[in-house]
Protein backbone atom coordinates (compact mmCIF):
# COMPACT_ATOMS: atom_id res chain seq x y z
CA UNK A 1 0.00 0.00 0.00
CA UNK A 2 1.25 3.51 -0.80
CA UNK A 3 2.73 5.85 1.79
CA UNK A 4 -0.26 7.99 2.80
CA UNK A 5 1.53 9.82 5.61
CA UNK A 6 2.86 12.53 3.29
CA UNK A 7 -0.66 13.50 2.21
CA UNK A 8 -2.07 16.70 3.71
CA UNK A 9 -5.77 16.68 2.69
CA UNK A 10 -8.53 14.11 2.78
CA UNK A 11 -9.22 14.73 -0.92
CA UNK A 12 -5.63 13.82 -1.85
CA UNK A 13 -5.87 10.75 0.40
CA UNK A 14 -9.09 9.60 -1.27
CA UNK A 15 -7.66 10.23 -4.73
CA UNK A 16 -4.64 8.06 -4.02
CA UNK A 17 -6.74 5.36 -2.39
CA UNK A 18 -9.16 5.00 -5.31
CA UNK A 19 -6.31 4.68 -7.83
CA UNK A 20 -6.81 0.98 -7.23
CA UNK A 21 -9.81 -0.01 -9.42
CA UNK A 22 -11.01 -2.70 -7.00
CA UNK A 23 -10.99 -0.31 -4.05
CA UNK A 24 -12.73 2.39 -6.10
CA UNK A 25 -15.54 0.01 -7.07
CA UNK A 26 -15.81 -1.41 -3.56
CA UNK A 27 -16.11 2.02 -1.95
CA UNK A 28 -18.54 3.32 -4.59
CA UNK A 29 -20.79 0.32 -3.97
CA UNK A 30 -20.55 0.70 -0.18
CA UNK A 31 -21.35 4.42 -0.26
CA UNK A 32 -23.98 3.89 -2.98
CA UNK A 33 -22.55 6.42 -5.41
CA UNK A 34 -20.98 6.15 -8.84
CA UNK A 35 -17.21 5.81 -9.22
CA UNK A 36 -17.10 9.17 -10.96
CA UNK A 37 -18.63 10.74 -7.83
CA UNK A 38 -15.73 9.48 -5.72
CA UNK A 39 -13.37 10.96 -8.27
CA UNK A 40 -15.13 14.34 -8.13
CA UNK A 41 -14.85 14.34 -4.34
CA UNK A 42 -11.13 13.59 -4.59
CA UNK A 43 -10.60 16.42 -7.08
CA UNK A 44 -12.58 18.89 -4.98
CA UNK A 45 -15.20 19.38 -7.70
CA UNK A 46 -18.01 18.45 -5.35
CA UNK A 47 -18.43 17.95 -1.60
CA UNK A 48 -19.86 14.75 -0.13
CA UNK A 49 -22.74 14.85 2.30
CA UNK A 50 -21.99 14.06 5.90
CA UNK A 51 -23.79 10.72 5.68
CA UNK A 52 -21.61 9.74 2.70
CA UNK A 53 -18.45 10.49 4.67
CA UNK A 54 -19.65 8.44 7.65
CA UNK A 55 -20.39 5.47 5.39
CA UNK A 56 -17.03 5.86 3.69
CA UNK A 57 -15.25 5.77 7.05
CA UNK A 58 -16.93 2.50 7.99
CA UNK A 59 -15.53 0.78 4.90
CA UNK A 60 -11.90 1.88 5.09
CA UNK A 61 -9.14 -0.57 6.12
CA UNK A 62 -8.20 -0.28 9.79
CA UNK A 63 -4.59 0.67 9.04
CA UNK A 64 -5.54 3.85 7.13
CA UNK A 65 -8.62 4.85 9.11
CA UNK A 66 -6.87 7.03 11.78
CA UNK A 67 -5.02 9.15 9.23
CA UNK A 68 -8.06 9.65 7.01
CA UNK A 69 -10.16 10.54 10.05
CA UNK A 70 -7.60 13.13 11.18
CA UNK A 71 -7.59 14.73 7.72
CA UNK A 72 -11.39 14.73 7.55
CA UNK A 73 -11.77 16.51 10.89
CA UNK A 74 -10.46 19.74 9.38
CA UNK A 75 -13.56 19.95 7.16
CA UNK A 76 -15.97 17.74 9.10
CA UNK A 77 -15.37 18.35 12.85
CA UNK A 78 -18.86 17.10 13.59
CA UNK A 79 -17.71 13.54 12.81
CA UNK A 80 -16.42 13.26 16.37
CA UNK A 81 -20.02 13.15 17.53
CA UNK A 82 -20.40 9.77 15.86
CA UNK A 83 -17.02 8.46 16.88
CA UNK A 84 -17.45 9.30 20.55
CA UNK A 85 -21.02 9.54 21.80
CA UNK A 86 -21.45 12.67 23.87
CA UNK A 87 -24.90 11.96 25.25
CA UNK A 88 -23.46 10.81 28.59
CA UNK A 89 -20.72 13.42 28.73
CA UNK A 90 -21.16 16.49 30.93
CA UNK A 91 -19.19 19.43 29.60
CA UNK A 92 -18.66 20.99 33.01
CA UNK A 93 -17.47 19.74 36.37
CA UNK A 94 -20.60 19.52 38.58
CA UNK A 95 -20.86 22.36 41.09
CA UNK A 96 -21.66 19.78 43.76
CA UNK A 97 -18.23 18.23 43.22
CA UNK A 98 -16.50 21.59 43.66
CA UNK A 99 -18.34 21.91 46.98
CA UNK A 100 -17.23 18.42 48.00
CA UNK A 101 -13.60 19.15 47.09
CA UNK A 102 -13.62 22.38 49.10
CA UNK A 103 -15.19 20.58 52.04
CA UNK A 104 -12.42 17.98 51.85
CA UNK A 105 -9.82 20.76 51.83
CA UNK A 106 -11.34 22.43 54.86
CA UNK A 107 -12.19 19.46 57.07
CA UNK A 108 -9.76 16.59 56.36
CA UNK A 109 -6.87 16.19 58.84
CA UNK A 110 -3.50 17.03 57.32
CA UNK A 111 -1.92 13.59 57.68
CA UNK A 112 -4.57 11.95 55.45
CA UNK A 113 -5.54 14.96 53.36
CA UNK A 114 -3.37 14.36 50.27
CA UNK A 115 -4.43 10.76 49.80
CA UNK A 116 -8.04 11.67 50.47
CA UNK A 117 -8.04 14.43 47.85
CA UNK A 118 -6.18 12.25 45.37
CA UNK A 119 -8.75 9.45 45.70
CA UNK A 120 -11.63 11.90 45.45
CA UNK A 121 -10.34 13.59 42.30
CA UNK A 122 -9.16 10.52 40.41
CA UNK A 123 -12.46 8.71 41.01
CA UNK A 124 -14.38 11.76 39.81
CA UNK A 125 -12.24 12.08 36.66
CA UNK A 126 -12.72 8.39 35.95
CA UNK A 127 -16.50 8.55 36.25
CA UNK A 128 -16.80 11.84 34.39
CA UNK A 129 -14.68 10.94 31.36
CA UNK A 130 -15.58 7.27 30.95
CA UNK A 131 -19.01 6.57 32.51
CA UNK A 132 -19.64 3.69 30.09
CA UNK A 133 -16.19 2.17 30.66
CA UNK A 134 -14.89 2.10 27.10
CA UNK A 135 -11.33 2.09 28.42
CA UNK A 136 -9.52 4.90 30.24
CA UNK A 137 -6.32 5.12 32.31
CA UNK A 138 -5.60 8.09 34.58
CA UNK A 139 -2.21 8.60 36.22
CA UNK A 140 -0.87 11.33 38.44
CA UNK A 141 2.86 12.16 38.52
CA UNK A 142 4.76 14.40 40.92
CA UNK A 143 8.15 16.06 40.56
CA UNK A 144 10.91 14.34 42.48
CA UNK A 145 12.22 17.12 44.76
CA UNK A 146 15.76 18.04 43.72
CA UNK A 147 18.72 17.83 46.01
CA UNK A 148 20.23 21.13 47.13
CA UNK A 149 21.33 23.32 44.20
CA UNK A 150 20.10 20.75 41.66
CA UNK A 151 17.32 20.66 39.06
CA UNK A 152 14.12 18.61 38.96
CA UNK A 153 15.23 15.64 36.88
CA UNK A 154 12.19 13.36 36.84
CA UNK A 155 8.58 12.74 37.83
CA UNK A 156 7.22 9.78 39.76
CA UNK A 157 3.76 8.33 39.31
CA UNK A 158 1.97 8.52 42.64
CA UNK A 159 -1.57 7.41 41.83
CA UNK A 160 -3.74 6.03 39.09
CA UNK A 161 -7.15 4.56 38.26
CA UNK A 162 -8.51 2.84 35.18
CA UNK A 163 -11.53 1.31 33.51
CA UNK A 164 -11.35 -2.04 31.64
CA UNK A 165 -9.22 -3.27 29.95
CA UNK A 166 -6.99 -1.52 32.52
CA UNK A 167 -7.34 -2.55 36.17
CA UNK A 168 -9.19 -0.25 38.55
CA UNK A 169 -6.03 0.45 40.59
CA UNK A 170 -2.95 1.21 38.49
CA UNK A 171 -0.61 1.28 41.49
CA UNK A 172 1.28 -1.87 40.46
CA UNK A 173 3.17 -0.17 37.65
CA UNK A 174 4.10 3.23 39.04
CA UNK A 175 7.34 4.43 37.50
CA UNK A 176 9.69 7.34 37.00
CA UNK A 177 9.01 9.50 33.95
CA UNK A 178 11.17 12.11 32.28
CA UNK A 179 11.90 13.82 28.99
CA UNK A 180 11.08 10.62 27.08
CA UNK A 181 7.40 10.83 28.08
CA UNK A 182 4.48 12.95 26.93
CA UNK A 183 3.83 14.14 30.47
CA UNK A 184 7.50 15.05 30.83
CA UNK A 185 7.21 17.12 27.68
CA UNK A 186 4.06 18.82 29.02
CA UNK A 187 5.73 19.59 32.35
CA UNK A 188 8.87 20.92 30.66
CA UNK A 189 6.86 23.21 28.38
CA UNK A 190 4.26 24.01 31.08
CA UNK A 191 1.34 23.37 28.72
CA UNK A 192 -0.87 20.47 27.70
CA UNK A 193 -0.16 18.13 24.79
CA UNK A 194 -2.39 15.62 23.03
CA UNK A 195 -1.77 12.73 20.64
CA UNK A 196 -5.19 11.72 19.36
CA UNK A 197 -4.13 8.57 17.53
CA UNK A 198 -1.34 6.07 18.00
CA UNK A 199 -0.86 6.19 14.21
CA UNK A 200 -0.61 9.98 14.10
CA UNK A 201 2.70 11.49 13.05
CA UNK A 202 4.02 13.69 15.85
CA UNK A 203 7.23 15.17 17.20
CA UNK A 204 6.04 14.72 20.79
CA UNK A 205 7.61 11.87 22.77
CA UNK A 206 5.29 8.93 23.40
CA UNK A 207 5.93 5.48 24.83
CA UNK A 208 2.73 3.62 24.01
CA UNK A 209 1.60 0.92 26.40
CA UNK A 210 -0.82 -1.92 25.84
CA UNK A 211 -4.40 -0.81 25.02
CA UNK A 212 -3.48 2.88 24.43
CA UNK A 213 -4.77 4.50 21.25
CA UNK A 214 -4.71 8.18 22.29
CA UNK A 215 -3.15 10.12 25.15
CA UNK A 216 -3.09 13.56 26.73
CA UNK A 217 -0.85 15.13 29.35
CA UNK A 218 -1.39 18.26 31.44
CA UNK A 219 1.02 20.00 33.79
CA UNK A 220 -0.22 20.54 37.33
CA UNK A 221 0.67 24.04 38.43
CA UNK A 222 0.52 25.84 41.75
CA UNK A 223 0.89 29.61 41.60
CA UNK A 224 2.58 29.25 38.18
CA UNK A 225 5.10 26.74 39.55
CA UNK A 226 5.20 23.09 38.51
CA UNK A 227 4.02 20.34 40.85
CA UNK A 228 3.71 17.44 38.43
CA UNK A 229 1.48 16.19 35.66
CA UNK A 230 -1.77 14.45 34.80
CA UNK A 231 -1.70 11.66 32.19
CA UNK A 232 -4.86 10.28 30.59
CA UNK A 233 -4.92 7.45 28.04
CA UNK A 234 -7.84 6.04 26.06
CA UNK A 235 -8.45 2.86 24.10
CA UNK A 236 -10.17 5.02 21.46
CA UNK A 237 -8.68 7.08 18.67
CA UNK A 238 -9.66 10.76 18.75
CA UNK A 239 -10.99 10.52 22.30
CA UNK A 240 -9.77 13.98 23.25
CA UNK A 241 -12.36 16.35 21.84
CA UNK A 242 -12.22 20.04 22.69
CA UNK A 243 -14.95 19.55 25.29
CA UNK A 244 -13.06 16.76 27.02
CA UNK A 245 -9.78 18.67 26.97
CA UNK A 246 -11.48 21.69 28.53
CA UNK A 247 -12.85 19.55 31.36
CA UNK A 248 -9.52 17.78 31.93
CA UNK A 249 -7.76 21.14 32.18
CA UNK A 250 -10.13 22.14 34.99
CA UNK A 251 -9.42 18.87 36.81
CA UNK A 252 -5.69 19.62 36.50
CA UNK A 253 -6.38 22.93 38.24
CA UNK A 254 -8.25 21.12 41.02
CA UNK A 255 -5.42 18.62 41.46
CA UNK A 256 -3.14 21.47 42.49
CA UNK A 257 -5.17 21.59 45.73
CA UNK A 258 -3.52 18.31 46.75
CA UNK A 259 -0.09 19.84 47.13
CA UNK A 260 1.77 22.25 49.37
CA UNK A 261 3.87 25.26 48.37
CA UNK A 262 7.11 23.32 48.89
CA UNK A 263 5.99 20.77 46.27
CA UNK A 264 6.02 23.41 43.52
CA UNK A 265 9.08 24.31 41.44
CA UNK A 266 9.72 27.33 39.19
CA UNK A 267 10.20 26.68 35.47
CA UNK A 268 13.93 27.37 35.66
CA UNK A 269 14.35 24.45 38.08
CA UNK A 270 12.82 21.93 35.66
CA UNK A 271 15.43 20.00 33.66
CA UNK A 272 13.97 16.55 33.08
CA UNK A 273 16.28 13.74 32.02
CA UNK A 274 15.54 10.62 29.98
CA UNK A 275 14.47 7.81 32.30
CA UNK A 276 14.98 4.11 31.51
CA UNK A 277 12.02 1.87 30.58
CA UNK A 278 9.89 0.27 33.29
CA UNK A 279 11.54 -3.15 32.91
CA UNK A 280 14.85 -1.61 34.03
CA UNK A 281 13.21 0.46 36.76
CA UNK A 282 11.28 -2.37 38.40
CA UNK A 283 14.21 -4.07 40.25
CA UNK A 284 14.99 -0.78 42.02
CA UNK A 285 11.47 -0.72 43.52
CA UNK A 286 11.65 -4.22 45.05
CA UNK A 287 13.72 -3.13 48.07
CA UNK A 288 11.92 0.17 48.60
CA UNK A 289 10.30 -0.76 51.94
CA UNK A 290 13.56 -2.25 53.18
CA UNK A 291 15.43 0.90 52.28
CA UNK A 292 12.89 3.07 54.11
CA UNK A 293 13.20 0.90 57.24
CA UNK A 294 16.98 1.03 56.99
CA UNK A 295 16.94 4.84 56.95
CA UNK A 296 14.94 4.87 60.17
CA UNK A 297 17.39 2.46 61.76
CA UNK A 298 20.34 4.61 60.72
CA UNK A 299 18.62 7.75 62.03
CA UNK A 300 17.91 6.05 65.36
CA UNK A 301 21.55 5.02 65.73
CA UNK A 302 22.62 8.58 65.01
CA UNK A 303 19.93 9.89 67.38
CA UNK A 304 18.34 11.92 64.62
CA UNK A 305 14.66 12.69 64.37
CA UNK A 306 13.21 12.08 60.90
CA UNK A 307 9.70 11.91 59.49
CA UNK A 308 8.31 9.23 57.20
CA UNK A 309 7.88 11.83 54.47
CA UNK A 310 11.54 12.89 54.72
CA UNK A 311 12.75 9.30 54.60
CA UNK A 312 10.59 8.38 51.63
CA UNK A 313 11.79 11.45 49.74
CA UNK A 314 15.42 10.56 50.38
CA UNK A 315 14.89 6.98 49.17
CA UNK A 316 13.16 8.16 45.98
CA UNK A 317 16.03 10.57 45.33
CA UNK A 318 18.52 7.73 45.72
CA UNK A 319 16.53 5.51 43.36
CA UNK A 320 16.36 8.37 40.86
CA UNK A 321 20.17 8.65 41.00
CA UNK A 322 20.53 4.93 40.34
CA UNK A 323 18.09 4.93 37.44
CA UNK A 324 19.77 7.89 35.76
CA UNK A 325 23.05 5.96 35.79
CA UNK A 326 21.58 2.90 34.06
CA UNK A 327 21.86 4.14 30.44
CA UNK A 328 25.54 5.06 30.95
CA UNK A 329 26.23 1.62 32.41
CA UNK A 330 24.53 -0.01 29.42
CA UNK A 331 26.69 1.99 27.01
CA UNK A 332 29.85 0.94 28.83
CA UNK A 333 28.84 -2.73 28.77
CA UNK A 334 27.96 -2.47 25.08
Amino acid sequence: MNNYREIETWQAFLGQFIEHPKERERLAKAVRVRSITLQRWAEGLSRPREENIRTLLKHLPAEVYPLFMRLLLRDFPELLKDELPENHFHRHIPSAFYARALSNLALTPQHIYRQSMQDLLLQQIREHLDPDQHGLAISLAQCIPPRLDCKVRSLREIGGLGTPPWPYDLAEKFMFLGAESLVGYAVGKMRSYVINSKDEMTFFPANWTEFERSAAAFPILRQSHVVGGLIISSTQDFFFTEQRLSVIEKYAYLLSCMFEAEDAHPAEEIELQVMPPYALQFPAFLRYNYRVALKFTEAAKARQTVTLQDVRQLVWQEIEDELLQLPLESEIQG
